[in-house]
């Protein structure tokens, strides 16, 4: 299949694979769905961002009939708090479920998003509302999908690499579920993914306005979508650093073109050193950074080996309020898949999939980096055990999944073909979608 026809499949794919999920996930089973629901709606119904201290009453009314008739004690708050929903229905949300409003003072660009997405139907039952709401996400998802093909390209992996790791991120059950109901994370990503296009862009064909804008772009749309995007700040000034050394002092033919090369990353941190702190993300990072205490998290009630532990698994495939795992055996094979890539980055049977040294160098470095941003507010602040989920690290999703089939393709045998090492992977991945959607499905239609 030619090149520009491998993209456009892989959307489409990740189109009919969101909507399949967002339409078969009962309403209201993922992480906080209540809460950001609330927001956007209100929204949606104000014109306006409330700043109430409480949802609207009827809103409130409404919404807890809702989770009755969805079996939301059954499935949920069991799990969350040992007990069912009230016999006599409460007049509030809150009555059984404290942690469940993001009101009042919290605010993210997400929620006037999907707010768009409700206006249509803003007279509609909360339900059908709910279901637009999703489809926000699932159409983000979409555009996240063909981003990092052309990531891929301006990183200069070949195109069986390319497709192994787009295919990855679709046939992704974690991702896709993450990515296909109401919350703040698939803007985020999005927007770490546009900075991350920029940065390879300007690597890639050194200083161009489009890369400039699409750092500073993506960098303040993450800061005011979700907490999560918070170690963009980091990696921006650690890029900048990087890229002024790269292309100042072994690029540029003349030292007017160095002198530029230093300076313009140099103005970049500036402008967004100015901008992030008025931004609701940077406010919250440099607080956290302040009352940060090493190991403060830890006294929360969970260890570093269970977090990571729990982390690890809902990174993969953990459904409805991270309580609805894949059977047993399930993760045994993805971790054994991990182990697989890692022996063929060091190991390599074949390099038939090589990229440029710098490309891997930055898919690494923009990994760590969000893994080193979640862990020091994991087991840095009090709230930090809370924050033991795989969805937290979806920022790094589109170089992990490069660097995934990357291992894959260099730990393949050298006498594979490049539709073996393609088709290979794919199949696999799609098999375990398979089963650990197919599990979810069962616990919640199986009777």
């Amino acid at each position: 299949m030619r090149g520009g026809r491998w993209p456009m499949l892989l959307m489409g794919l990740a189109l009919v694979r969101g909507l399949g999920y967002a339409a078969l996930v009962p309403p209201w089973q993922a992480p906080d769905e209540i809460s950001h629901f609330e927001f956007a709606w209100h929204i949606a119904q104000l014109g306006r961002w409330s700043g109430a201290p409480a949802p609207l009453p009827a809103f409130e009314r409404e919404l807890v009939a809702s989770l009755y008739v969805w079996r939301f004690g059954e499935w949920t708050l069991k799990g969350l708090t040992g007990r069912l929903l009230p016999a006599v229905m409460p007049e509030r949300v809150e009555d059984f479920l404290a942690l469940s409003h993001t009101m009042p003072g919290r605010f993210s660009l997400a929620y006037v998003w999907q707010a768009l997405f409700l206006l249509p139907a803003r007279h509609e039952d909360l339900v059908t509302q709910l279901y637009l709401a999703r489809l926000s996400s699932v159409v983000l998802n979409v555009l996240l999908i063909g981003l990092a093909w052309r990531i891929y390209g301006e990183l200069g992996l070949p195109q069986g690499w390319a497709v192994a790791a787009t295919a990855l991120l679709v046939l992704w059950p974690q991702h896709t579920f993450i990515n296909a109901t109401v919350n703040e994370g698939p803007l985020a990503e999005l927007a770490a993914a546009v900075a991350f296009w920029g940065w390879a862009r300007l690597f890639a064909r050194g200083l161009r306005p489009e890369g400039v804008a699409a750092v500073l772009g993506g960098t303040m749309l993450g800061l005011w979508a979700k907490n999560t995007a918070a170690f963009l700040i980091g990696w921006d000034a650690l890029a900048a650093l990087a890229y002024g050394g790269y292309w100042g002092l072994r690029g540029a033919a003349s030292w007017r073109h160095r002198w530029a090369y230093l300076a313009v990353p140099t103005l970049m941190m500036l402008a967004l050193g100015a901008l992030a702190a008025g931004t609701p993300v940077g406010r919250w990072a440099w607080d956290r950074l302040q009352a940060w205490e090493p190991g403060k998290g830890m006294e929360a009630g969970m260890l570093l080996n269970q977090t990571l532990r729990w982390t690890w698994e809902s990174l993969w495939a953990r459904f409805g309020w991270i309580d609805v795992g894949a059977p047993e055996g399930w993760g045994g094979m993805v971790l054994l898949l991990g182990l697989l890539a890692i022996r063929g980055w060091l190991f390599p049977r074949s390099r038939a999939w090589s990229a440029p040294g710098w490309s891997v160098g930055m898919m690494a470095a923009f990994g760590m980096a969000v893994l080193a941003g979640w862990l020091a507010f994991v087991v840095g602040t009090p709230e930090g055990p809370y924050y033991a989920q795989g969805r937290y690290l979806f920022p790094a999703a589109i170089p992990g999944a490069a660097l995934l089939a990357g291992g894959w393709g260099r730990w393949a045998p050298q006498g594979w073909g490049e539709g073996a090492r393609v088709a290979g992977f794919i199949g696999i991945w799609a098999l375990l979608d398979a089963v650990a959607w197919g599990w979810a499905l069962l616990y919640y239609y199986g009777g």
